[in-house]
């Protein structure tokens, strides 16, 4: 990749419209899944919003485009600018402490600090957790009809989130911070949007819940300093030091270990409803998976799942149809070239998982449910990118692909779900259902049955 300082020769291709680029964008943030679609479809694989030599935003499909995009960070760069958020204060600083905004030399430094955590035998230590909380979910289900099962997927992520990074044991503690940290990741967007220290506006709200937190986790911090035997991820990043003896500062850790938990549990909670919704839908391939399941069922353990090769593929092929992230997003550094056009600096470069992940060329009916294609074919991570690829590529995927396994199995063997009769499900850029995903539940009887739907899911799966 190198750096192109000329004029192009041709405009990137992309659609004109009365309101110019920013009409363009509106429809993209309306409608992202389908708007994605039909620019790929009708300009190609690289379209610009915004004509002449200065497009303001570029979308790159297919995984070549990929590749450069996220294999050359000196030319593609991580982009804070939507975040406008002080930096000077106690939220700033814990959400700037992010691996995922890090850069050169301080990135690699702190993913290498960071690591251990998610090595297996870790991954093993936290399986008993995932499997512990999962069943008490379950348990609380008992007496229940009828639940939105998005809602209960989040509950569900948000307290393995919390036990596996912070070791909490006590309910009442364990819940206490699940509520301050989601208080403030709800409080983000309207941060960004008017950053304005006011009594009872969402920032102040927000600083107040930030600096509750922050003295939270420091007093964690100096826990986990005297407990020798703690195997959680916040012990891990305490422990942890380079070779020349450099360890995470306090500042760090708590960035780290925040940012950790609002990457991991919605993300996660998405792609388990989305999973369980898409087996409900096809009940031929949810019997074969079950008894596979049975097989097991007397000796349930990470180790045994992970043998499981339909469990395997039901996973990857939900990854793939609704990636939790269905685009990313790049700024350029310097002008540069990008699928034989010329890119302004300061441009944002999109790239599409959801796209990339429904090219023909690369996966047979793209847009069905086949799980039993993942026995057959191996894909580069340009060509299935869920976690994204490259030096960003999500440090937690192996966590989280373990704690789908675990939750699946135990919820599947214990309870049918059945979407309930025309509801409307749609989901939105961030893959999350906007109505919810309302399901009844029963004890597992066998019963299956697909159930017709409304939403926009059926203009993206082929059912």
């Amino acid at each position: 990749m190198e750096a192109n300082n000329g004029t192009p020769v041709t405009q990137i291709p992309g659609p004109r419209s009365v309101g110019g680029w920013r009409m363009n964008m509106f429809h993209f943030f309306r409608s992202p899944l389908m708007f994605q679609r039909w620019l790929y479809h009708t300009y190609g694989n690289l379209v610009a919003m915004g004509q002449g030599d200065r497009p303001t935003q570029v979308f790159a499909f297919g995984p070549e485009l990929n590749r450069q995009i996220l294999t050359n960070p000196e030319f593609f760069e991580i982009s804070t600018a939507l975040v406008r958020m002080p930096k000077d204060t106690v939220m700033g600083r814990m959400f700037f402490n992010n691996l995922s905004l890090m850069k050169g030399e301080k990135h690699k430094q702190h993913r290498r600090l960071m690591q251990p955590a998610f090595h297996h035998e870790q991954i093993l230590q936290y399986s008993k957790d995932m499997f512990r909380l999962t069943k008490q979910l379950s348990d609380e289900w008992q007496d229940k009809a009828e639940i939105d099962l998005n809602l209960e997927m989040k509950k569900l992520t948000q307290r393995i989130a919390v036990k596996t990074l912070f070791g909490l044991y006590n309910e009442e503690e364990l819940n206490r911070i699940g509520t301050f940290i989601t208080q403030m990741t709800k409080s983000i967007l309207l941060v960004s949007l008017a950053p304005f220290n006011f009594p009872y506006t969402p920032y102040h709200r927000a600083l107040r819940n930030a600096e509750q937190l922050n003295t939270h986790i420091r007093s964690m911090i100096e826990q986990k300093r005297l407990e020798r035997n703690a195997t959680d991820v916040l012990a891990s990043l305490v422990k942890a030091h380079d070779e020349d003896g450099t360890t995470l500062t306090d500042e760090e850790l708590i960035g780290h270990t925040f940012n950790l938990f609002v990457a991991s549990h919605e993300t996660t909670a998405n792609a388990l409803t989305w999973t369980i919704f898409l087996l409900s839908q096809h009940p031929d391939i949810l019997y074969n998976l079950l008894e596979e399941l049975k097989e097991i069922e007397n000796e349930l353990s990470l180790d045994k799942l992970s043998k499981l090769p339909l469990l395997e593929g039901v996973v990857k092929e939900s990854l793939r149809l609704l990636p939790p992230a269905s685009v990313g997003v790049r700024i350029t550094a310097s002008s540069c070239e990008l699928g034989g056009f010329s890119v302004p600096e300061k441009t944002n470069v999109f790239f599409s998982q959801l796209i990339t992940h429904r090219m023909p060329e690369l996966y047979d009916e793209p847009n069905r449910f086949i799980p039993e294609r993942w026995s057959t074919i191996k894909r580069t991570p340009f060509e299935y990118l869920p976690f994204s690829a490259g030096p960003h590529m999500c440090i937690g995927w192996g966590f989280a692909m373990q704690e789908m396994k675990i939750v699946l199995a135990v919820l599947l063997m214990r309870y049918r779900f059945s979407v309930v009769h025309h509801a409307k499900i749609s989901p939105n850029l961030m893959m999350r259902p906007v109505s919810g995903m309302p399901m009844r539940i029963f004890p597992q009887d066998w019963k299956f049955g697909r159930v017709p739907v409304r939403g926009t899911i059926n203009q993206l799966i082929d059912f």
